[in-house]
């Protein structure tokens, strides 16, 4: 049961932290609040009020009155904020039970004034599962599921180019069908974390749009997935019940800690991993020259990133603070005609490099590539020479550069483009999205702004690295996505700070 009045608002607060704080340090320099003070500054820029109205929905109607729920959200803010600065490091465990009862300032910082009025451990975790927007019943530790569910490590494979044959991805969903969805008004996909993208849209994103850290009205928008490794075992284990002389034991069901974890490609470190995607959506600040999340999504590791994109960008517009980017700056990953559809339904620029493994009727034959800014390869790597428009066609006409005398010779001449006029390639102008899109790849207009491409790879090493991510001893999406949202806080809540004391300078 969820009682508005009970919910510690930040004027409170503030008042808790300004006269217990000074006194603090005034009378007992041992307590070292001093010590936390861009903590405490961070904690003071954050306005916990605004999520009321939004979590009251989450709590039942009746029995026991849930306390200090505004000081649990703080205290795990705070946590994160100290990853690794204090003896519990990234255990959630020893930050409770261990770290703040023995620190009268950290429990100040919180908005609790006495060591008795912390919440238990167990307040936490039911926080933490309380905005979860799926059936909890896969994350019990009771739960079996079949033997071999996430099979065995994928095979290497080389393709003829060279390059890894990345795993197809087991849905027969396509970009298309996703598109569709998307300008019918429909949702992409199940959202289980819609309400931790709420949350973080509330606390974060919202806060930073007003406070100018973020251009509403010239927004560059980049998206990018990133690898994150999931500390349980791919192979589960079998429970108590089932004893070693189980006759049936090969074929018993198995416990797996992290239900969700599957196995995908990281392409970073060229090797296979056993874990999920986070894929992200940020922007940057030039002027102070941070990058800040704008949504994060947990998705299948399996997953491609032009359908994880479709499915975030779907997310932002729904739980995301109403704003529309102005330009979206993704990698070649993302290179697919239904997604220049969308992005031009809603009048947006697309930076988007070309891939040029990418082999499509509408585009080319399949022997036939693209360099980056969206020009055609012939077998040997050479660029095709542009012959003109087509009108009949309607196409663009390319043909063979050893015919037209811009190389000398071909290792394919014989088996590619055996007659006088050589090979012809034509690139139907139906495509003119992809390979004439609003702003010209070869502009200068177009390398500046697609520079910002990088936030999200800077965002990545903020979250995994910086903020431990991919260390923190969890299990299951549904925590990974709890503590994203958390560490994307912290991430606005730096630039807030930076932002003040740059202003103030």
């Amino acid at each position: 049961m969820f009682k508005p009045e009970l919910w510690q608002s930040h004027n409170e607060y503030r008042t808790i932290v300004t006269k217990i704080g000074r006194r603090l340090s005034r009378n007992n320099p041992k307590y070292s609040f001093d010590s936390y003070e861009e903590e405490r500054q961070k904690l003071i820029n954050l306005n916990l009020d605004s999520v009321v109205q939004f979590i009251k929905d989450f709590y039942s109607a009746d029995g026991r009155p849930a306390k200090h729920q505004a000081q649990i959200l703080r205290s795990l803010i705070l946590f994160v904020l100290l990853f690794n600065k204090t003896k519990a490091h990234t255990s959630l465990t020893l930050w409770v039970r261990e770290v703040l009862p023995k620190s009268i300032a950290l429990t100040v910082l919180i908005g609790c004034t006495s060591i008795e009025e912390l919440p238990p451990l167990a307040s936490y975790y039911d926080f933490m599962n309380r905005f979860w927007l799926a059936p909890r019943d896969n994350y019990s530790r009771q739960t079996l599921l079949p033997a071999g569910k996430n099979g065995k490590k994928p095979k290497k494979i080389i393709g003829p180019d060279g390059k890894l044959v990345e795993p197809e991805d087991p849905s027969t969903v396509t970009t298309r069908d996703i598109v569709n969805d998307i300008m019918d008004g429909k949702p992409a996909s199940d959202n289980p974390e819609a309400a931790l993208q709420k949350i973080f849209s509330i606390l974060a994103v919202l806060p930073s749009v007003q406070l100018g850290l973020i251009d509403a009205e010239n927004l560059t928008m980049s998206g990018d997935g990133t690898a994150v490794i999931s500390h349980a075992s791919p192979f589960g284990r079998h429970l108590p019940s089932c004893g070693h002389s189980c006759p049936y034991r090969s074929g018993c069901s198995r416990h797996y800690s992290d239900p969700d974890a599957e196995w995908g490609w990281d392409s970073d470190n060229n090797t296979w991993y056993f874990g999920h995607t986070l894929y992200m959506l940020c922007c940057r600040n030039n002027q102070l020259k941070v990058e800040l999340p704008l949504l994060m999504k947990f998705t299948s590791a399996r997953r491609h990133d032009s359908k994880n994109f479709l499915y975030a960008i779907d997310d932002f517009g729904r739980n995301g603070p109403g704003i529309s980017p102005k330009n979206i700056c993704l990698d070649s990953a993302h290179d697919n005609i239904p997604t220049y559809e969308l992005l031009e339904h809603w009048d947006i620029n697309a930076l988007i490099d070309i891939n040029g493994r990418a082999k499509s009727s509408e585009n080319a034959p399949n022997d036939i590539t693209f360099d980056k800014d969206g020009h055609p390869l012939c077998r040997a790597g050479h660029k095709m020479c542009s012959w003109g428009n087509d009108s009949v066609k309607d196409a663009h006409k390319y043909r063979c550069p050893l015919k037209c005398k811009r190389i000398d010779a071909c290792p394919y001449e014989k088996e590619c483009s055996p007659g006088s006029y050589g090979r012809t390639v034509y690139i139907k102008n139906n495509n003119d999205l992809r390979f004439q899109p609003r702003i010209s790849r070869d502009s200068e207009a177009y390398k500046k702004i697609y520079r910002e491409r990088t936030a999200c790879e800077r965002v990545n090493n903020r979250v995994l690295n910086d903020y431990c991510l991919q260390h923190l001893k969890i299990r299951g999406q549904d925590h990974f996505s709890f503590w994203s949202m958390l560490i994307g806080i912290c991430i606005h809540l730096d630039a807030r700070y930076k932002a003040t004391h740059l202003y103030n300078s």
